[in-house]
This record gives structure tokens, sequence and C-alpha cells, in this order.
């Protein structure tokens, strides 16, 4: 099913010959919208894409929240992950001319505009992928049963139905940012 979203994403997210700036596919959703499995995906689907995570960064560094780490120390370890993810997606762009997948929430427009002003500063192109959560009893189950299956680097975080409520109702969707949505209940259809 992911092969019809990448295949409707392709020609947004590689090079070309008029513009061959590294682009950084920026995915942008709440919890449990499909954001690490679009992720992982593009990252098989174009290997010179690095997938770039904060959980990623937190489980190399400290383990799984609540198994290797107190959950109080989340907060720092947190703004540490992020300063991280920062300079690695400097590296990757600057150095390595990499392109990138920067799997986070992007939960409200300043952060994806300071996200974008960023990656612009470092000579890349951002590309916006909007996971558009069909209802919240949706991703619910979604957590759930990711965390039924298994416990890794990103599902580690526990959600819980308060903390979904306050990602809900938090959650600023972009509306003529540039954004290519994605319809999770349906993940193969992509629209520009």
């Amino acid at each position: 099913m992911m092969d019809a979203t990448i295949t409707k994403l392709r020609p947004y997210i590689l090079r070309s010959e008029a513009d061959p700036r590294p682009v950084v596919v920026m995915t942008c959703g709440i919890a449990g919208a499909g954001k690490s499995t679009l992720s992982k995906a593009l990252v098989a689907a174009h290997p010179n894409f690095a997938r770039l995570t904060l959980d990623g960064i937190l489980a190399e560094k400290h383990g799984i929240f609540g198994a290797d780490y107190a959950p109080e120390n989340y907060p720092a370890y947190l703004d540490e992950a992020a300063e991280e993810c920062h300079a690695r997606l400097s590296r990757l762009l600057t150095e390595g001319g990499r392109d990138v997948v920067f799997d986070r929430a992007f939960w409200n427009k300043e952060d994806r505009d300071e996200a974008k002003a960023i990656i612009e500063r470092l000579g890349g192109r951002w590309v916006l992928v909007y996971l558009k959560a069909p209802d919240k009893a949706t991703l619910w189950r979604r957590i759930c049963h990711r965390r039924e299956v298994e416990v890794n680097a990103d599902s580690a975080y526990q959600i819980t139905e308060d903390i979904l409520d306050m990602y809900w109702s938090g959650f600023e969707q972009p509306v003529g940012e540039g954004e290519i949505v994605v319809d999770t209940r349906a993940p193969n259809e992509a629209s520009g």
C-alpha cells in the first residue's frame, strides 16, 4: 500500500537537473498517523535518503523510554536530541549532500516554518508531507497496536488517551504551506 504513496511522492522528492539541491522530506502528523512507516518506506525505496528522527537519536543515546531511562529525564533528553538532530541535518546536507527524511510531528506552523528556514539556509529543498489522520479513534487503535507488537524507538514514548487528546486538540494542520497531503485512511493516496 505504501508503494503507491511513494510513487505519487516521487516527482516531489527527487532531485532534478533544474533543482539539484538536497531534498528534506518533512513528515507531519499526529502520533499514529504513519510518519515512521512512511519514512522507513521512503528510505527503503530511495537509499540516498537518510532517516532522521528525534526518537531514534533518543534511543541511540539513552535507550528506550521507561525501560532504559526514567520518564522524568525525557524533557532534557528530548532537548539534547533536538540539538543533535539539527547538527546531523546540517552535516547530511552540507558535507554529504544527502537527502533526508525528517521524521517528526511538526505539530505547529511555527515549528514547520523554522525547520523550512533551516533547511533552506543549509542549501536544501524541503518537501512537507502531511499525513492526515482520519480520526482520533483510529489513531488510538494504531498507537495501542504498535505498542502491543513491539516497543522500539518509534513507539517507546508512552502515549495515553489524555496525551493523544492533547496532541489532537493542539495540532495545527498545515494549510497553504506547500504541503502534500497523504490521507492515512487510504495510505496509497497522496495529493499535492
